[in-house]
């Protein structure tokens, strides 16, 4: 069975990261990344290995606080990557995916991105970052693909 590390932000990625796997849960094996200030998403995967980093960025951070936690969240990758080492990384969004993407990419893992359902008409930082590496890139509006010229689209989750 494929090994999958499903890197969950929070809130609204959150929710929508649920969602898909829930309906995935029984076909891989499944391991997480989620931010580590998130008190909601962990107890609602008890029972599966969960690794919590640091977020990438917080609400109205200055410049470099942001690098600090940019740099802390790509150190936390590298160990997380190389504990879980999975076939497969999936992620609906959030900025914390970006630094475990490219670490699979380099490694010829199969990158998985879900722009977020509030992505209606513009991209978001995330998805600007992973779109050129994924190797499926879905969008959850028709309109994104305009500006997302090679993605897939199925629908809302």
């Amino acid at each position: 069975m494929k090994k999958v590390l499903f890197v969950f932000g929070s809130g609204g990625h959150a929710t929508q990261s649920l969602r898909l796997f829930i309906e995935m849960k029984d076909r891989f094996d499944f391991e997480f990344m989620i931010e580590k200030d998130d008190p909601f998403t962990a107890p609602k995967l008890e029972g599966y290995n969960i690794y919590q980093v640091e977020s990438m960025r917080g609400k109205k951070e200055n410049v470099f606080s942001t690098l600090f936690r940019a740099v802390v969240c790509t150190l936390q990758s590298v160990m997380v990557f190389s504990k879980s080492y999975p076939d497969i990384i999936i992620s609906a969004g959030p900025g914390l995916a970006i630094p475990i993407s490219y670490l699979g990419k380099f490694f010829g893992k199969k990158i998985i991105f879900i722009e977020s359902w509030s992505r209606v008409t513009t991209k978001s930082i995330s998805g600007k970052i992973i779109y050129p590496i994924a190797d499926e890139f879905y969008i959850q509006w028709p309109d994104m693909q305009k500006v997302y010229p090679k993605s897939i689209y199925k629908g809302r989750l």
